[in-house]
């Protein structure tokens, strides 16, 4: 199976990611949870996903040091990442510029922003 349409959601709020799953699947595409950052790291280090969605404040390992093992794991193909969150601080903005974050939004996610930020990085 290709990575073209799959789509990892990493968010430890179980609400949340299952709504995004919906939501996305309900659009075509195919859809993987990870509860932690932990598994967040395992599965978004397969080669399987072609984009994360990445909540930032998750047990074992947070947001911000996902993405920064995600990008260091893909060089040469970069896996897109979409970070969510409630925190709305300049330091995470900041930290997540710095490890090259593709997309930032704020929680509660607007599932309209969220479906062209998907589109706009799949496209790509």
């Amino acid at each position: 199976m290709s990575g073209r349409d799959r789509i990892l959601v990493a968010d430890d709020d179980p609400a949340s990611a299952e709504l995004l799953k919906y939501f996305l699947e309900s659009h075509g595409f195919t859809v993987e949870t990870a509860p932690d950052g932990n598994r967040a790291l395992e599965m978004g280090t397969s080669g399987e996903f072609q984009l994360v969605i990445l909540d930032m404040h998750m047990p074992m390992y947070d947001g911000v040091e996902v993405l920064e093992f995600l990008r260091k794991r893909h060089v040469l193909h970069p896996i897109k990442v979409i970070a969510v969150t409630g925190d709305l601080s300049d330091g995470l903005r900041r930290e997540l510029e710095a490890a090259g974050i593709d997309s930032f939004l704020t929680k509660p996610v607007d599932l309209q922003t969220l479906r062209a930020e998907v589109d706009r990085l799949m496209a790509v």
